[in-house]
């Protein structure tokens, strides 16, 4: 995911609250278009990936325990919002053999670190970077969540976010073998669906069975659909909401609504119908989203630009349109549409920000930043009139966000200091202020971090050298040239730092990309006979120092490695 992904959440929510279209998406990051994802019951796809506080998590080294994948972004909302109940379940199920892993996308390793800290998760965090993992997941949404059995299967899913009660059933099922059960919610949402569905398609068989189609039977068909469509919207809106497998969903949701579909289409045709060019577009809607559902996003945008030329002044077809060219990766086309759209709604800040993300993506910053400064003034006129709003306030800071995160985007890290403090006095006490807050801390230069592996102690003979390892790290969002250094050797004894085939006594200098490690060998020699065996032990623990404790004989010492 990245920051154009974070921006579409804004036509993302439009549209499929306008089309009545799977309203969980309204609490997501993304668009919902999952119809490829791994299914229950099916292996797992393993992975191994880059980690915060180790080299690399591998899902095959979870094998034989039950495994919850988490994907997330610190910039989402909702992945936010789950995260302590995250942290709850991870807790409380550890001792039975629980283990959480959460997979970012595209952020900087620095960030999440900060983000990390500040919400307290204790589980791994890996980096999908180039988003493979998350391809292979099919991952267009966030938060998703996978439940692996003992041998990998996948046993549930989710994507939405989630409380700790819809996971810790989940949980439990799993861990006995059993389905994850359905909830009272789940079931009368798709209740509600079905017998919408089988009312419409009796109505559309009725009003086909006549010539000219029967009107009044299309009349009811539209009805029930609309208003089945408004139930489940609700549905979908409640807290408990999570416990609808979002999987089933647009499913569900496309049995109801391409009868429907076909209903306004054949109205349409009637010779007396006054709603022609209407429900011609009401059409075209509700095909565009199904198409978009199954992932058939070519389909999909062919329907919204049909729906475009008929109602010209329906944004509801040109956020379709823009979901459909993001995912076919048409950037120029996504931002044709995004300006056509600030024209219908120049006075929505959301149009503006729209724009810019669509800018973003073409890596045209300047055009990006222009957008932004008008979604500002919009929101900051909204704010003047009424400084109390929490909700203006919460908007206003966003924006200042926004602008800070596409000058981060353009490399501008200095230019995007001031914006951060904006947003955090704007939006104070707000999910926009603690994102703020993370980016600012997470822009200061980090210190270079040294880890401990596996191994810790390590043993020599008589004038035979010894060595352990040490992991160093650069947690900074930028690359950075390490340099190490030994300090308190005895008299007569050497330490090398070593690496590939390269070893530097007392002290190496070598580059770091951002987020970056490297394995360092700790290379230890007497430069005399030691009278015996002796003993190196290394104590490090992610700070910028570590000692290695030299114990011999002739020597007793606590040698400090630095990294600067």
């Amino acid at each position: 995911m990245n920051d154009f992904n974070d921006s579409i959440l804004a036509a993302g929510t439009r549209v499929l609250r306008a089309l009545a279209m799977a309203a969980t998406a309204l609490a997501l990051c993304t668009i919902p278009a999952l119809a490829a994802a791994p299914a229950t019951g099916t292996q797992a796809p393993t992975f191994a990936l880059t980690a915060l506080t180790t080299p690399h998590w591998a899902l095959a080294s979870a094998r034989g325990h039950v495994v919850v994948v988490n994907f997330f972004a610190t910039w989402c909302p909702p992945c936010r919002a789950e995260t302590a109940d995250l942290n709850a379940v991870e807790k409380r199920y550890e001792s039975k053999g629980v283990i959480f892993v959460g997979v970012d996308a595209s952020e900087n390793a620095s960030l999440v670190s900060v983000f990390a800290k500040s919400k307290g998760v204790r589980y791994p965090i890996v980096f999908d970077h180039d988003n493979v993992v998350s391809r292979t997941y099919d991952v267009r949404a966030i938060p998703t969540t996978y439940v692996l059995d003992r041998n990998g299967i996948i046993r549930y899913r989710q994507v939405d976010e989630l409380n700790a009660s819809v996971l810790s059933g989940a949980l439990d099922a799993v861990l006995a073998g059993a389905a994850p059960p359905e909830s009272a919610l789940s079931q009368k949402f798709h209740a509600t669906a079905a017998d919408a569905t089988a009312k419409v398609i009796d109505d559309l068989q009725l009003a086909k069975s006549s010539t000219p189609p029967n009107a009044q039977a299309l009349d009811n068909a539209i009805q029930t659909g609309t208003a089945a469509n408004t139930k489940l919207d609700d549905m979908l809106s409640q807290p408990d909401s999570s416990s609808i497998e979002y999987f089933n969903v647009n499913e569900t949701r496309g049995k109801l609504n391409a009868p429907l579909a076909d209903a306004y289409s054949l109205r349409a045709s009637l010779a007396n119908s006054k709603t022609v060019t209407a429900d011609q577009a009401e059409a075209a809607l509700l095909r565009g989203q199904i198409l978009t559902d199954q992932e058939k996003f070519a389909d999909a945008a062919a329907q919204f630009d049909v729906a475009m030329k008929l109602a010209p002044k329906d944004t509801r077809a040109y956020d379709g349109a823009y979901l459909a060219a993001y995912e076919l990766k048409d950037y120029a086309k996504a931002a044709d549409i995004a300006a056509a759209e600030a024209q219908i709604l120049p006075d929505d800040p959301e149009s503006w920000l729209t724009v810019a993300a669509s800018q973003n993506a073409l890596k045209n910053y300047p055009a990006a930043l222009e957008a932004e400064r008008k979604a500002l003034d919009l929101a900051s006129q909204a704010y003047a009139k009424d400084p109390t709003s929490k909700h203006k306030a919460y908007e206003f800071g966003r924006v200042w966000l926004k602008m800070a995160r596409t000058e981060l985007l353009a490399g501008n890290h200095a230019a995007a200091r001031p914006f951060l403090a904006q947003a955090q006095a704007a939006a104070p006490l707000t999910i926009v202020s603690q994102q703020a807050n993370e980016q600012y801390v997470a822009l200061e230069p980090s210190r270079i971090a040294i880890d401990r592996t596996q191994v810790t102690l390590a043993h020599g003979a008589s004038a035979q050298p010894a060595k352990v390892y040490v992991i160093v790290r650069n947690p900074s969002p930028e690359g950075r040239t390490i340099n190490l250094s030994a300090s308190g050797l005895p008299p007569r004894w050497l330490l090398s730092f070593c690496y590939s085939t390269v070893c530097n006594p007392y002290k190496v200098s070598f580059a770091l990309p951002a987020g970056g490690s490297k394995t360092i060998e700790l290379l230890v020699a007497p430069l005399a006979k030691t009278d015996g065996p002796w003993s190196m032990t290394v104590d490090a623990s992610g700070s910028s120092t570590a000692q290695v404790r030299l114990d011999a004989k002739t020597a007793k010492a606590a040698i400090r490695i630095s990294a600067l």
